[in-house]
């Protein structure tokens, strides 16, 4: 028995999508939100090695450090806000929000500044949610 005209597989239903596409934004809203802390950590323990090299007259150059690290976690949180409003219209199944704020440029976004996993999962919705 050969298989070579298998049939196609069954389409999916909007139900089913919606649900990978909510598991997707979930993952992308809990590592973004602990980038975000990871940001927030790292410009906190910045400020404090400026405030022990500042005794010695070196604190000039540890300052410029955390002024990067603050400037990211604005940027990645810009990103976590917008994955945050995905994620609230696809439990609602809002999908005209879902199709509006999904983008490729902001998962490329979040990949730079919010880290990889969330902007590998804006990456892979994409698609399912254009889909819709």
């Amino acid at each position: 028995m050969t298989y070579q005209n298998s049939p196609p597989p069954p389409p999916q239903s909007v139900d089913t999508r919606l649900s990978s596409i909510r598991t997707y934004m979930l993952i992308a809203f809990i590592f973004s939100l602990l980038f975000m802390i990871v940001w927030v950590g790292a410009a906190l323990w910045t400020i404090f090695v400026f405030a022990a090299f500042s005794v010695v007259g070196l604190g000039f150059f540890v300052i410029l450090p955390a002024i990067v690290y603050f400037v990211l976690f604005a940027v990645s949180l810009i990103v976590f806000l917008r994955i945050w409003k995905m994620y609230k219209a696809a439990n609602a199944g809002d999908i005209a929000t879902l199709k509006a704020t999904s983008n490729i440029l902001w998962a490329i976004i979040a990949l730079i500044f919010a880290g990889v996993i969330p902007g590998i999962m804006l990456i892979i919705s994409d698609g399912p949610i254009h889909q819709l």
